[in-house]
């Protein structure tokens, strides 16, 4: 019989929060980011707690997992991602009473739907570079590869059981991106699988980078590459020493730049042009 005093209790508290957080964190950042935060059109750069909440809740539900042993796993660790420069303008009490909001709503609605998770829920802030303005990204933290690899077996298993496999149709489909890339003055191509709204792509001369060139300009963690949901290419420079540049202008540390055809893209002396196969 509480339950509904004990939501209108939260909305007035997240309502609250906003007004809140809004004043200390826009007076703060100045004119510049409030615009950024708040620029017309972009739903998603809206920072406030209520919005911000919804995203999540329906991110932990269309995460949930149906297990034979376990019953519905929903995700625990909510990623909390501020945008590069935000996180050090923003007040450090406004980051951690947003924390504390965004657990507690995580709590209520993991409880409400009665479902569980391999472990306590838990909010991690982090700064990243390919967010813009304020998001959370509910994942299973320290058991995302157990899972997977579980999802690989059951998928093997399907395999054998039936003639033609079915396609998960809700992931987004691999992209393939072909690197062409010009080092000392050989140039060879490089096939690159991405995945819109996927994992990041490393460039490096690490030899595990996922696009590796071999050049003394070039950093060994030098960049990064990251498709978004709408299948546009995003580069952005990790901290090299020689720095990133797209046609010749140099793009700021940690700032996330989107390529466009014919782009040529500097890492230190290496130069590449992507193309979409």
């Amino acid at each position: 019989m509480d339950k509904p005093e004990k939501k209108a209790d939260g909305v007035k508290r997240d309502e609250a929060l906003v007004e809140r957080l809004l004043r200390r964190v826009f007076d703060r950042m100045g004119a510049a980011v409030d615009r950024k935060l708040g620029r017309e059109g972009d739903a998603q750069a809206t920072f406030t707690t209520s919005r911000l909440i919804e995203r999540m809740t329906r991110l932990i539900d269309e995460r949930v997992r149906e297990d034979p042993r376990r019953g519905r796993i929903a995700p625990h660790l909510m990623r909390l991602k501020v945008e590069w420069g935000t996180h050090s303008e923003a007040p450090g009490e406004a980051i951690k009473e947003l924390e504390h909001e965004i657990l507690a709503a995580a709590i209520d609605h993991i409880n409400d739907a009665r479902l569980r998770t391999l472990a306590p829920v838990n909010v991690e802030t982090i700064v990243d570079i390919f967010t813009s303005g304020i998001a959370v990204d509910p994942g299973f933290g320290e058991f995302e590869e157990e899972l997977k690899q579980e999802d690989e077996e059951r998928r093997r298993a399907s395999e054998m059981k039936v003639d033609v496999p079915t396609a998960d149709i809700s992931a987004p489909k691999e992209v393939r991106v072909v690197a062409r890339a010009t080092v000392a003055g050989e140039t060879v191509e490089v096939p690159l699988a991405v995945r819109p709204g996927g994992r990041r792509l490393n460039v490096g001369r690490a030899s595990d980078s996922d696009l590796y060139l071999n050049h003394p300009s070039v950093s060994k963690i030098h960049a990064a590459l990251l498709m978004n949901r709408d299948g546009t290419l995003l580069v952005s420079d990790t901290g090299s020493t020689n720095g990133t540049f797209i046609n010749g202008r140099r793009i700021a540390y940690g700032e996330a730049r989107h390529l466009e055809d014919g782009d040529v893209v500097g890492f230190g002396d290496a130069e590449v042009r992507f193309r979409k196969q």
